[in-house]
């Protein structure tokens, strides 16, 4: 009777850590290898501290070891030890040579929040008061955004939720991919200003404003004006404009031999060869000839 009362209790036992395996998962490992299992302070503990050193140095004693981490000191107020503690090798992302993925590069002496795991013994950075580096690097896609709604009524009871307020249409985004990044900006009167870059070409749009970026040519239009410059072209009004444009110099130097031969002219009369009539014209316009140069635009 008792041999069958022991091996009712063995298959109850067993049957329990089946259980308790199939819930935890494999969370099991490391219940089972932290020191405290589940009771006491558990598998992890939060650590409030201060960034006490950057291991970013090749020519320190400790980058061999402790490359790619930073030394965390706990405040006094968070442990019972009389002297400082400081925590090496705390891990700034999840894989330990920090690359991909999200990584934050704290500054020097900002405030930290570290997890520790005490069944590896790892250190994590998750949280921050200044940081040096921020590293956010996926396989496909990231969307950044902020979309304004209407204000918390929070003195009504039946103010809407916050996943119920109601947008007031100003929003902004960033759109990143492998191949492109899109940025959107627009107000409550449904204006808006994009900008798309990609390999090919940089792109602004702002209502019928338009620039055009490519690597061989940029392009700047509104409507139906534009200016587009190419390697050995500009041209004004259109991309098919065909008429030259005018030598500033050139035609001032010419319109000065102009008007000087101009008043050059003699006219035969009765009483001999005289001047032309209106010769005195003539110098007043050469004055004038610089009044029509740009001051501040040039071309060649």
């Amino acid at each position: 009777m008792e041999k069958v009362n022991n091996k009712q209790m063995n298959s109850q036992r067993m049957i329990k850590e089946a259980i308790r395996k199939i819930a935890l998962g494999r969370s099991i490992e490391r219940i089972d290898m932290s020191p405290t299992g589940m009771s006491g302070i558990g598998t992890a503990r939060m650590i409030h501290g201060y960034v006490a050193k950057i291991h970013n140095n090749p020519d320190d004693d400790e980058f061999d070891v402790y490359a790619g981490t930073i030394d965390v000191g706990e405040y006094p107020d968070e442990t019972a030890s009389s002297e400082p503690l400081i925590h090496k090798g705390v891990l700034l992302s999840g894989t330990k040579d920090n690359q991909g993925g999200f990584l934050v590069i704290p500054t020097l002496f900002s405030d930290v929040t570290v997890v520790s795991d005490s069944a590896t013994q790892y250190m994590y950075i998750v949280n921050y008061s200044h940081a040096d580096i921020i590293q956010l690097s996926v396989h496909k896609e990231i969307t950044i955004g902020v979309t304004e709604t209407e204000e918390l009524d929070s003195q009504d009871e039946n103010t809407p939720d916050y996943d119920e307020l109601e947008p007031t249409g100003k929003e902004s985004s960033t759109k990143y991919s492998a191949s492109s990044v899109e940025t959107i900006v627009k107000d409550e009167n449904d204006k808006q200003a994009t900008q798309k870059i990609t390999p090919e070409q940089i792109e602004f749009v702002t209502d019928q404003s338009v620039i055009r970026q490519s690597a061989d040519k940029i392009e700047q239009s509104v409507g139906d004006c534009a200016i587009t410059t190419t390697e050995k072209k500009i041209t004004l009004g259109a991309e098919d404009a065909t008429e030259p444009l005018v030598l500033g110099n050139e035609l001032a130097k010419l319109m000065l031999d102009f008007l000087t031969e101009c008043s050059k002219i003699m006219t035969p009369t009765m009483m001999g060869t005289m001047p032309a009539v209106n010769a005195a014209s003539f110098s007043s316009l050469i004055s004038k000839i610089e009044k029509f140069l740009s001051k501040t635009t040039f071309t060649q």
